[in-house]
Parts: C-alpha cells; sequence; structure tokens
C-alpha cells in the first residue's frame, strides 16, 4: 500500500507514537482530515503545517499534548497498541481502501517487527498461506485454505477480528471520510 495515500486513524496515530513507529506525511494528513472533521486544538493546527523531515521528538511533544487537548485514551501497554494498528489496517481492507495482499503483508511484518506478537498470529499465517498459494498452489499454514477460498477466508478472519475488537473507547475521536457520514 502506497503510504503517501494512507489514512491514519487516530487511534492507530497514537498507537504508532506508543510503538515508536515513526512519522511520515499521513500524519499531517490526519491533522488535516481531524481539522475538517471539526476537531479542534492549537496543535492540530501547528502538525498541519510539518514538514518532512519530521523531528520525531517535536512530533512526540505535539502529540502528547494534542492528547491531553482533546481528552483522547491513553494506551497502556504494547499488545493494547498492536491491537489498535491491527484494526485498522483490518478496517481499510474492509472498506475498500487497501487489498488483501497489502493488509495481510502489512500485519505479518508488524507480528514480526512486535516480537511476535501472538494477537495478530492469524495474519502472519494467512500472509503466508497466502502468498504460497499464489506463487506453488499450496500451503501448509492455514486448514482447509486453498486458491479458491483464501481471499474468503481472510475476509471473515477480518470482519471477526475486527467484531472481537471494536475500539469503543476511541470512536469518538475518529474523523470520517465524506463517504462515510450518514
Amino acid at each position: 500500500m502506497d503510504h503517501k495515500a494512507l489514512e491514519l486513524f487516530t487511534s492507530e496515530v497514537f498507537a504508532g507514537r506508543y510503538l515508536n513507529a515513526g512519522y511520515d506525511l499521513a500524519l499531517v494528513t490526519w491533522a488535516e482530515n481531524m481539522i475538517t472533521a471539526g476537531f479542534e486544538s492549537e496543535h492540530l493546527n501547528i502538525l498541519v503545517g510539518e514538514i518532512a523531515p519530521f523531528n520525531q521528538f517535536e512530533i512526540d511533544q505535539l502529540l502528547d499534548r494534542l492528547q491531553s487537548d482533546l481528552k483522547l485514551p491513553v494506551i497502556s501497554s504494547n499488545s493494547e497498541a498492536i491491537t489498535i494498528v491491527a484494526t485498522a489496517y483490518v478496517k481499510r481492507f474492509i472498506d475498500g481502501l487497501a487489498d488483501s495482499a497489502s493488509t495481510m503483508f502489512e500485519l505479518a511484518e508488524l507480528y514480526k517487527s512486535e516480537g511476535h506478537a501472538e494477537s495478530i498470529y492469524d495474519f502472519y499465517l494467512l500472509h503466508y498461506a497466502a502468498v504460497d498459494l499464489k506463487i506453488e498452489g499450496f500451503q501448509w499454514y492455514w486448514p482447509d485454505a486453498n486458491r479458491k477460498n483464501i481471499e474468503k477466508i481472510i475476509k471473515a478472519r477480518c470482519f471477526e477480528w475486527l467484531k472481537e475488537h471494536p475500539l469503543k473507547r476511541w470512536q469518538q475521536y475518529e474523523w470520517k471520510r465524506k463517504d462515510q457520514i450518514t
């Protein structure tokens, strides 16, 4: 997935900060989206004016102030942050903003980079099952998965993930695209 086009969720921004993921232009786009959605903070306005390369120390301070301004929930564990980031990728896939291959790849990378986080192990397995099926036509990662049903299995697991991880604490702080407003 093209990271320039990535639309971050508020929860994902702060989970990324917790995981020390670094920043790119998607953060500025997120701040613009928050302002457009009606969120107000002088620190959002400052963030919109930031340009690359980003000074992580300064951005961290801005995000800390912003979290206080907007009274955002506080992420208290690595596993909570991983769950939030995984949920963001899954939501983008389910909303049609990403394909299954890029989503499973990103989640498999998150699994590896975060010390083999057990909570997202299924996505790691599904990624490699899909890759093997595409290349070799068979796989050993996911029971009964084959070329005909791997996409359906991935989508079902993603829907299940969203039911298990609704992130209710964050819902009021997430901006919405115009096509999502009802």
